[in-house]
């Protein structure tokens, strides 16, 4: 059926109508509502991420939880080795019982005070040689702050162990790998019965035993403050 021409104007206005209105709906309502869905999406998959790393961190402490008994073992070991104070009485006592336990005769043992523990250093260049030079680097070196204090102090200990020759290897073997403070031997010097050497010292001779002179060193890392000294010559049996 023919239409008017009013009519296909109509049509042709609607249209185009319809098709501003579908520009204007998918400009203003469906294309931010993609962008959206896809900045969702995109933080949906970085959580994703973020759980599995959580998840993996969780799983890794678990199974080093598993073994804290082992790192806890292990620090108390450590801190037995390197204490914060100097323990002497401890430790005293420990060589006694070493010296019990391998027939052995610990006498005469003497602890010097403290000594800290400096840290090794670079070689320092040689000294100016012109009177300039050496003026101007005079007021600089006041100028420096004070050194920190060392984070490791040295207990000096000497002992005289007498006993057979099996008894003190197996003395040096304890001392050195079943007590548990770390220790460093600096000397060990075989005596003779003089008469300066200890009545103890004497009757192991006597017997046919060997004396030696142990000199070691324990150490302490305090931290912060000095461990308090120790007076030399400390009284044993």
């Amino acid at each position: 059926m023919p239409r008017s021409q009013l009519e296909r104007v109509w049509i042709v206005g609607a249209s185009i109508v319809s098709v501003v209105v579908m520009l204007i709906g998918y400009m203003f309502f469906i294309s931010p509502q993609r962008d959206q869905t896809s900045q969702v999406g995109q933080q949906v998959s970085q959580a994703r991420q973020q759980n599995t790393s959580l998840n993996q961190r969780i799983a890794a402490m678990a199974a080093q939880n598993k073994n804290l008994a082992t790192y806890q073992k292990a620090l108390d070991a450590a801190r037995l080795a390197l204490p914060a104070t100097s323990g002497l009485p401890d430790f005293l006592r420990t060589l006694q019982a070493i010296g019990n336990a391998t027939l052995t005769n610990v006498t005469d043992l003497s602890v010097s005070p403290p000594a800290p523990v400096s840290a090794p250093t670079a070689a320092q260049p040689s000294a100016p040689t012109t009177a300039t030079s050496t003026a101007s680097a005079a007021p600089n070196s006041s100028l420096g702050s004070a050194p920190p204090a060392p984070a490791l102090y040295t207990l000096s200990i000497t002992a005289i162990i007498s006993g057979t020759t099996a008894h003190l290897d197996e003395f040096l073997r304890q001392l050195q790998s079943v007590q548990p403070r770390a220790v460093l031997i600096s000397g060990l010097v075989e005596t003779s019965n003089t008469a300066g050497t200890s009545s103890g010292a004497q009757a192991s001779a006597a017997n046919g035993q060997t004396s030696l002179q142990l000199t070691m060193s324990a150490f302490v890392a305090p931290g912060s403050s000095a461990p308090a000294a120790t007076p030399s010559g400390t009284p044993t049996r």
